[in-house]
């Protein structure tokens, strides 16, 4: 598969917005995959928050949650949490970061882990995060400290598409 370049992205939603893309297929940027031990919080509240923020600033990028060693499903307080501020994740699977993931991914952040633990990554950026407190001790403090990681990625990466 032929990755698209920042600026040719970026000429097609231009094109498209103008009615001017005609057959043009637009291609989305390959996945932000965001993993964290259990695919269950540090990395479903991450990507939540970065789908979220990448919307409302009509940016085409999008992330995925995964796990080292996921657990079978988002434990019911940072469900009911996430539930309050819109994001419905109580049926959420954790999945195991995979090498199709780690292949396919614009970027990997690793939310706690070590890079090392998903096997050998030769294209993708690999950005580690390791100041995100235990949302299952303090949900405000990780959420916070999330977000903060997200605007600069968001903030990277819309640079790089304007680049």
């Amino acid at each position: 598969m032929k990755r698209v370049t920042p600026y040719t992205l970026l000429l097609l939603i231009a094109l498209g917005r103008c009615g001017w893309a005609g057959a043009v297929e637009l291609a989305a940027p390959a996945p932000v995959v965001m993993v964290c031990e259990h695919g269950s919080v540090k990395s479903v509240m991450a990507a939540s928050l970065f789908n979220r923020a990448a919307a409302e600033r009509d940016l085409p990028f999008r992330a995925v949650a995964r796990g080292v060693t996921p657990d079978k499903a988002v434990p019911p307080a940072i469900a009911a949490a996430l539930e309050k501020e819109g994001f419905a994740v109580k049926d959420f699977a954790p999945e195991s970061i995979s090498g199709a993931d780690v292949s396919n991914a614009s970027r990997i952040i690793a939310i706690g882990v070590d890079p090392k633990s998903f096997g050998p990554i030769a294209q993708p950026i690999v950005e580690t995060w390791n100041d995100v407190p235990a949302a299952s001790t303090d949900y405000a403090a990780a959420r916070t400290s999330l977000q903060q990681h997200v605007d600069a990625l968001l903030a990277d990466l819309e640079r790089q598409l304007k680049q």
